[in-house]
């Protein structure tokens, strides 16, 4: 536990960054959608915009903006959260893996001495502590903003949507985290990473262009998350499963990686 104190001290700045940031824009807009939704103005943006760029932002024009979770839904649980996720666990490989076995910070570790399977172990923790952190903080906002704005929020469909969020969270986490261990380089490691899952997001926003290219989704981890299916009635049974699934060979890579990666000073 000292271990993950320590982690978790030199990383708070950044992970309670995401959680608080994210809180209070979700706040912020919860708040003013009773306005907005007063003057028409949402469905009058939404018919000015090409169907391409709805597509894009994951913004599924036949759900009635009628509620703050549906609005949500294309101005935060789509593209925006995508890049956020993204950015979250590309953050979270670099501080904890690439930085220090570029520096030179985790030798310093293991002469503690600590197992490589110990740091591994508080690195995973700690990612598990921002995460929850991550979705907690959004949830409670949401609810502190349905309290005083009786915006009506269906909270089994929000904490369904914050549930699913943070295991794509945990697992893009994860998986950055055994990338990152492959190299000892941070800025070769950071660029692989974040090259793969900008891959995923391009895959998953043509996937939805046509017909044509719907087979694009299944190779992005990003079609596990699609919350205007989880509006609609969709209950994401199977992506929680393949995601868990995903999310159990990506820990166990973690350490049979990093327990066989060779260090250097």
């Amino acid at each position: 536990m000292t271990l993950v104190h320590s982690l978790f001290k030199q990383n708070r700045s950044w992970i309670f960054g995401y959680a608080f940031g994210t809180s209070l824009y979700l706040f912020f807009l919860a708040a003013v959608f009773p306005s907005i939704q007063e003057t028409g103005l949402i469905e009058g943006k939404l018919d000015s915009l090409p169907p391409e760029l709805l597509e894009v932002f994951k913004i599924d024009p036949s759900i009635a903006m009628d509620n703050v979770v549906n609005l949500l839904a294309g101005n935060y649980y789509g593209l925006i959260f995508y890049v956020l996720a993204i950015l979250f666990a590309l953050t979270f490989a670099s501080r904890l893996m690439a930085k220090p076995v570029d520096s030179g910070e985790v030798m310093l570790y293991l002469a503690a001495p600590i197992s490589r399977s110990a740091y591994v172990t508080a690195s995973l923790i700690v990612l598990l502590f921002a995460t929850v952190l991550f979705v907690a903080s959004n949830g409670l906002s949401l609810t502190v903003a349905d309290l005083l704005f009786d915006l009506g929020i269906d909270y089994g469909v929000m904490w369904t949507l914050q549930l699913n969020a943070g295991l794509l969270l945990f697992v893009l986490g994860t998986i950055a985290f055994v990338i990152a261990s492959l190299f000892d380089d941070s800025s070769r490691s950071y660029m692989v990473t974040g090259g793969l899952f900008a891959l995923f997001l391009i895959a998953n926003i043509f996937s939805g262009f046509s017909d044509t290219f719907a087979w694009l989704e299944r190779l992005s981890v990003f079609s596990l998350f699609d919350a205007n299916a989880q509006l609609q009635g969709d209950v994401p049974t199977l992506s929680f499963l393949v995601l868990v699934g995903l999310l159990a060979l990506a820990v166990v890579a973690c350490y049979a990686r990093f327990t066989r990666k060779d260090l250097t000073i």
